[in-house]
């Protein structure tokens, strides 16, 4: 679950959703109809939860409206201000812990809630929604506020991430592997190495702090930091009153103890370290996932490193390595063999309403090298294929969460059978036996985790492992037997069932964890990963030489609070919700225009913003001040973007200032300032549209806009015999397309794209005015000569005459603005760009630098056929990837251009340009 998603998101959801409410004293659900059953119990819960979640607190959360958003297949959650809403995505993941989704995603969004009203609850709508926000985002670190939230789902039941040894393996490998990074590298990470991340550290952070102290504390915290929230380092001056510790000391004193701690339970087991493979190819973290043995003996394994795209790989036993296809998105790591074929699921959007995603199914002939996607527009997940390779089993999950496992066509992908689940448990990650009659499957409720199996020719499905408070993962078949993960004695670990006597073995002992486990008939190994300090790497077991120590598994633990379906569920009254009546929601006042997206685009100024709950209109009221001009501007805005085009209509009325040269008899000449005021309406139309195939992303879109600008108070009436009073529907035109692949972790670009965009500008209705303009502009990127490293060449053309023939609306070259003016018709930009070292250094609290990188560039202007082909301007550039004091969003990219500029007559042949970029 993540706080920082969508904050600054604008997509929207289909017209064509049915969106229904329900209201009760604190909360009001905004829901499609097709999961009016659900929304119902959620209702319910959420008011039990309300009271639970904000007791250490001691705050109860005023009313919040909560959107189930049904329409992707992602599994997340977000709470934000500006506007006040919560959005819960109510799709299982097929990786979790052992409860109901929605029980743990409803505790860790309300404890967010909680802080935010704990914090800054008295400023609200209309006016001072945004500056909640900022004033939340700036004083408390993302690890505190995400840690006491995962603190909170843990502690109020049965499951929660703090209980599973999988999510701390990689801060625990580090502590125990004597990887002791400071306090900035494990919070804001790293791009060379494993740190643990802000969720992970925060838990610790969070629980060492009420270890040590009282649980109210976390509750003392905040109450000091809400009196006087501009308190200079509110958190930690707050910090170290309570505890004497500044951040960084309770940093250290936590991964000390951790470390200790850890030591100690490793001490305890016996662990074994086996033989892995492939064999350490490189310093970064790299992984080779779910391995599975080929007929011919050679491994297939989802290869994951920060240098490369994630990929389907085979390795041969000296580790060799051919990439057999790169893959897209997915969910979770997944993929599946048998019979020559290779099967895996990946995330589509539709092509323009970005609230709305798919699982397909993808497969992949090796025998015939060919590619093809199964499912459009599909919600199936994790595929498994059937022995014989005919047909595939997958996980279903419809927009109402009713379960089900599917059998599809491995040819057609057409839907052979549907099982549903039992009860609509959660089913995870199937898998087939020997014989491709039966399929075994992990169950996931409030129980807690359990693994069941279905009988296809029966359709009957069966419990073989009965409700654990365990995450268990990936169960499979192995002669008569089942083998899965599980974490029975602390660490993750793989463990054999024997469903008849209901005896569990242990088979792994691994040091730091084992996972993924896959049978191989011909050998009798068991194939696993074995996690390390740098990644998840490949080893093999037999059962029977293993150290293997049996038991009963434990019954399932009474739960501390009531099962969810043991609530006593009122049912509410049900209304349609319509967003037209909506869409008017002043929230804040506003010192920028809400724009986050582009340093360049945000205007200072005092803006009135008003947003719905579901992204459909935005509404801008503001009034800037033009410091240059010494004039005011005021401005009203209206985005529309329900439709499949977005439509924008924007009002101004702003001062401007230009110049006239006065001819005086004698050929003397004297140019004279001119102001005058103008009022500007503008209208947009805009189509834009996303796709996806494999690791490739195509954008594509057009837009048409015209205006109406009428001028007034020129400050020289002299001149208003040619003083251009207004201008009648100007039109301006665009059409773009991109195709870039998917970029790894390093990668400074993408190593292959193609950009095109299009715009034309006329005045077709306009008889006073003439001129038009044609613009050009085009990317293209190519891979550089070492890895990671990128080359980009930029070609622009532009045609202009009438009121535009002085118009520039393409790239110029570097530091044109101090170069002597000459018309420019088109531009050659070429850039090569290279990482130059991964420092990780912390520069006190001001910086934390991750990366420094370099790139040379050389601008040509005026290509033509027998010019001369020399660049106007080249040069070098030094930039670095960094957060600033400490946090956590947004990145920033930082850098100096040092410009050469290759002609006479410049008044700087040398000069330097800064930049300054972000994002989140």
């Amino acid at each position: 679950m993540d706080t920082f998603a969508q904050i600054f998101g604008n997509d929207q959801y289909p017209p064509s959703v049915d969106w229904r409410q329900i209201n009760t004293e604190n909360f009001q659900l905004i829901y499609p109809s097709a999961f009016e059953d659900r929304a119902q119990k959620m209702a319910s819960d959420l008011e039990l939860l309300r009271l639970r979640v904000s007791q250490t607190l001691g705050k109860k959360p005023r009313k919040i409206s909560i959107v189930l958003q049904n329409q992707t297949v992602e599994s997340n959650g977000n709470v934000q201000l500006a506007p006040r809403r919560s959005e819960f995505y109510t799709t299982p993941p097929q990786q979790s812990d052992f409860q109901d989704w929605l029980n743990n995603l409803a505790i860790h969004e309300l404890r967010h809630v909680v802080q935010f009203d704990k914090l800054t609850g008295y400023l609200r709508a209309p006016f001072f929604e945004q500056l909640a926000l900022a004033i939340y985002g700036v004083t408390l670190p993302a690890w505190f506020f995400e840690g006491d939230a995962v603190l909170t789902e843990t502690k109020l039941s049965n499951a929660g991430r703090g209980r599973l040894p999988s999510w701390e393996m990689p801060f625990r490998t580090n502590l125990l592997y004597g990887k002791k990074y400071g306090y900035q590298k494990d919070y804001l990470g790293s791009l060379r190495d494993v740190t643990p991340g802000f969720y992970e550290l925060g838990y610790f952070m969070t629980l060492q702090l009420e270890s040590e102290h009282d649980p109210a504390i976390i509750d003392s915290l905040m109450s000091r930091m809400a009196k006087l929230p501009i308190r200079p380092y509110n958190f930690s001056n707050s910090l170290k009153k309570f505890t004497g510790y500044t951040t960084r000391q309770w940093h250290e004193k936590t991964r000390e103890a951790l470390a200790q701690k850890w030591k100690e339970q490793l001490a305890e087991l016996t662990p074994i370290d086996y033989t892995e493979f492939p064999n350490r190819q490189s310093s970064r973290p790299e992984s080779w996932l779910l391995p599975q043995a080929l007929p011919d003996g050679r491994l297939i394994a989802l290869h994951q490193s920060v240098y490369n795209v994630p990929a389907i790989v085979i390795l041969d036993s000296v580790s060799r390595q051919q990439t057999v296809v790169k893959t897209g998105r997915q969910t979770e790591p997944n993929f599946a063999y048998a019979a020559g074929k290779i099967v895996w699921d990946e995330l589509r959007r539709h092509g323009r309403y970005g609230k709305r995603t798919y699982n397909v199914i993808n497969l992949y002939d090796l025998n015939t090298q060919s590619y093809k996607q199964l499912t459009h527009r599909s919600r199936y997940f994790s595929p498994a294929l059937r022995p014989d390779g005919r047909q595939l089993a997958a996980v279903a999950v419809e927009e109402d969460n009713t379960v089900s496992l599917v059998l599809l066509d491995s040819q057609t992908g057409r839907l052979v059978s549907r099982f549903p689940s039992p009860k609509n448990i959660m089913l995870q990650t199937p898998a087939f036996d020997e014989s491709g009659s039966r399929v075994i499957a992990t169950a996931i409720s409030q129980q807690g985790a359990a693994i069941v199996e279905l009988d296809i020719p029966t359709a009957a499905y069966r419990f073989l492992l009965e409700w654990q408070s365990q995450q268990i993962e990936r169960p499979i078949y192995t002669d008569g037997k089942v083998v899965f993960k599980a974490h029975y004695h602390g660490i993750d670990n793989l463990y054999e069932l024997n469903a008849e006597t209901g005896t569990v073995t242990q088979l792994t002992h691994a040091r730091y964890g084992a996972f993924n486990p896959s049978f191989d008939q011909a050998s009798g190994h068991i194939w696993f990963n074995n996690y390390q300090v740098d990644g998840y790497r490949i080893s093999h077991v037999k059962p029977e030489n293993s150290q293997a120590s049996h038991f009963k598994p434990p019954t399932r633990l009474e739960n501390t609070l009531p099962h969810n379906d043991t609530v006593q569920i009122e049912t509410r009254p049900s209304t349609p919700y319509s967003g037209l009546k909506k869409l008017i929601n002043f929230h804040s006042l506003s010192v920028d225009n809400g724009n986050f997206e582009n340093i360049g685009q945000i205007n200072p100024g005092i803006y009135w913003l008003s947003d719905d709950l579901l992204n459909t209109a935005q509404i801008r009221l503001g009034y800037i001040y033009d410091g240059d001009i010494r004039s005011s501007e005021y401005l009203a805005s209206v985005n529309y973007q329900r439709f499949f085009p977005k439509f924008s209509l924007e009002y101004r009325n702003r001062g401007q200032v230009s110049a006239a040269r006065v001819n005086f008899p004698g050929g003397d000449q004297q140019v004279i300032g001119l102001r005058w005021r103008e009022n500007a309406a503008t209208v947009r139309m805009n189509v834009p549209l996303v796709f996806y195939r494999l690791n490739h992303v195509f954008t594509t879109g057009l837009s048409a806009a015209t205006s109406y600008t009428r001028r007034y108070d020129l400050s020289e009436p002299q001149f208003r015999d040619r003083f251009i009073d207004r201008i009648d529907f100007p039109m301006h035109y665009q059409f773009y397309f991109n195709h870039n692949v998917r970029q790894s972790l390093l990668d400074l670009a993408p190593r292959w794209g193609q950009h095109l965009s299009i715009t034309y500008r006329h005045f077709p209705f306009d008889g006073r005015i003439a001129g038009e303009h044609l613009a050009l502009r085009t990317a293209f990127y190519f891979p550089g000569i070492w890895r990671n490293h990128s080359l980009l060449a930029r070609f622009n053309y532009q045609q202009g005459n009438g009121n535009y023939r002085m118009v520039n609306d393409i790239p110029m070259v570097s530091g044109y603005d101090q170069l002597r003016p000459v018309p420019v018709d088109n531009t050659l930009l070429v850039s090569y760009r290279f990482p130059i070292a991964y420092p990780d250094w912390a520069v006190g609290p001001l910086a934390y630098i991750k990366r420094f990188k370099g790139g040379f560039f050389a601008d040509f202007q005026n290509v033509r056929s027998g010019n001369d082909l020399s660049p106007r301007t080249f040069g070098f550039e030094f930039r670095s990837d960094m957060n600033l004091l400490r946090y956590y969003l947004p990145n920033f990219d930082i850098g100096v251009k040092l410009v050469y500029a290759n002609e006479a007559g410049t008044s700087k042949r040398v000069f330097a340009t800064y930049g300054i970029a972000y994002s989140y």
